[in-house]
């Protein structure tokens, strides 16, 4: 296996980990928190909506506008 065929799985296999605990917790919301839920909880913070924004723009800026930009 290459390196690039490694990486692939890797994230495939980060994505399909992150759909198995969206399904339980929409199937089984006494083990894990829905998704929405748990956003809807995290997003009535002031502060997590502004530190939220600050790492988007901080890998938006870093991973799109550096390529551009050169």
């Amino acid at each position: 296996m290459t390196l690039p065929q490694l990486i692939v799985f890797g994230y495939l296999f980060f994505v399909a980990i992150g759909i198995a605990l969206a399904a339980v917790g929409r199937l089984r919301p006494e083990l894990i928190s829905p998704l929405g839920q748990m956003l809807n909880f995290i997003m009535s913070h002031r502060i997590t909506r502004i530190a939220l924004f600050i790492v988007w723009w901080w890998l938006g800026w870093h991973f799109l506008v550096g390529v551009t930009v050169r």
